[in-house]
C-alpha cells in the first residue's frame, strides 16, 4: 500500500511503502533529552568534531518504523541518492521534532529517536489527518538515523552558490557552442538551406502538392526526433494502430515554437526534415533528456489535414 509524499523540512522524501511484518531488533533503553523531550538511544558515537546544529543541513540515512516495528520508510531503498542518503535542513518545526534529535549527533554517529506521530504528521508534514497506519493519537514513530555529514548554513549556502555558478558557466558554454554545432552539422551533411527569420531550417522536403495547413485545421503528424549526432530521442510511433501525433493547428498551440512555424509552412502529404535551434525548441531550460541549448532535427510527415466544418 502506498502513502502520500512526506516531507522533512523543505525536502520531499519518496512515498513510504508499508512492509507488514517486517521487524527489527532493538536492544537498550531510551533516554529523554530534558530540553526537547525527545526519547533517544545512541547506537554509535564517534566523538567527531563536526557536530550537527539547528540551522545547518544534515545528510543522513533513515529508517522510519511504527510502534509495531513496521517499516514505513527506508532511505536506502526509497528516495535516497545512490548512497541511500538525503539532505535535510535542520529547522525546528515543534519541540521534540526529529531535526532537534539529529542536531544531537556528530558526523558518523547513529541513533534511534522516538518522535510524536501527531506532531510529526500534523505539524511538520502539514497533513490534515493522521495516516491510516497510525492507529491511535499519541503514538510514536521511531527513526533510526545515521548522520553521514553535516554542513553549517554558510557552508551549505557556499556550496549551493558554487553549484549555481558552475551551472551558469556550463550554460554559457553550451550557448556559445550551439551555433558552431549547427554550422558543422550543415557542412558535414552538405545542406545549403537558408534559415527562416526564426532560424528554422527546412533541410529537405518531399510531396508539397497537397493543401496547405491553415489555422484551425486538425493535423495528423508522424515525427521522429534526433539530436545532431543522429541519436533518436523520440518518435510518434507508439505501437500498432498509432504512429501519429494529432494537433489542432494554431499560432498558440501547446507545442514548441519551431513546430508551429514548421507546420504552418507544410502541406497535406508532405514530408520534411527540419532543424530547430534551441531558441525555437526547448531553449535554456531543456526538457527531460534534452539538455539546454540543444538544437534538434525532426523528420516530419503530414498524414492528414482536416479543415473544420463551417
Amino acid at each position: 500500500m502506498k502513502y502520500n509524499m512526506f516531507k522533512l523540512g523543505s525536502y520531499t522524501v519518496a512515498a513510504a511503502l508499508l512492509l507488514a511484518g517486517c521487524k527489527s531488533g532493538s536492544n537498550g533503553s531510551y533516554s529523554t533529552d530534558e530540553a526537547t523531550g525527545i526519547q533517544y538511544r545512541i547506537l554509535k558515537q564517534t566523538n567527531s568534531a563536526n557536530k550537527a546544529s539547528l540551522g545547518g543541513v544534515a545528510r543522513v540515512t533513515m529508517i522510519g518504523k511504527t510502534e509495531k516495528d513496521s517499516i514505513i520508510y527506508n532511505s536506502v531503498k526509497q528516495g535516497g541518492d545512490s548512497l541511500g542518503t538525503f539532505r535535510i535542513p535542520l529547522k525546528k518545526s515543534f519541540n521534540g521534532c526529529l531535526e532537534q534529535g539529529i542536531a544531537m549527533l556528530a558526523e558518523g554517529d547513529s541513533a534511534d529517536f522516538k518522535i510524536n506521530a501527531d506532531s510529526l504528521y500534523l505539524s511538520t508534514f502539514k497533513m490534515k489527518k493522521l495516516p491510516p497506519f497510525i492507529t491511535h493519537s499519541g503514538s510514536f514513530i521511531t527513526f533510526s538515523i545515521k548522520l553521514v555529514s553535516f554542513e553549517t548554513e554558510k557552508q551549505a549556502t557556499d556550496e549551493r552558490n558554487q553549484m549555481m555558478a558552475k551551472r551558469m558557466a556550463d550554460m554559457q558554454k553550451r550557448k556559445g557552442q550551439e551555433p558552431i554545432d549547427i554550422a558543422k552539422y550543415l557542412s558535414d551533411h552538405k545542406y545549403t538551406a537558408k534559415p527562416s527569420p526564426d532560424s528554422l531550417f527546412f533541410l529537405a522536403t518531399e510531396g508539397k502538392s497537397g493543401k496547405a495547413i491553415k489555422d484551425g485545421d486538425s493535423v495528423y503528424v508522424k515525427y521522429t526526433l534526433y539530436n545532431l549526432n543522429g541519436d533518436m530521442l523520440e518518435t510518434s510511433d507508439h505501437g500498432p494502430g498509432r504512429n501519429y501525433y494529432p494537433v489542432v493547428y494554431s499560432a498558440d498551440m501547446h507545442v514548441i515554437r519551431g513546430w508551429v512555424e514548421a507546420l504552418g509552412m507544410m502541406h497535406d502529404g508532405e514530408k520534411a526534415k527540419v532543424l530547430l535551434p534551441s531558441a525555437i525548441a526547448y531553449g535554456q531550460q531543456g526538457s527531460r533528456s534534452i539538455m539546454p541549448f540543444t538544437p534538434l532535427v525532426f523528420d516530419l510527415e503530414i498524414l492528414k489535414v482536416t479543415s473544420p466544418k463551417k
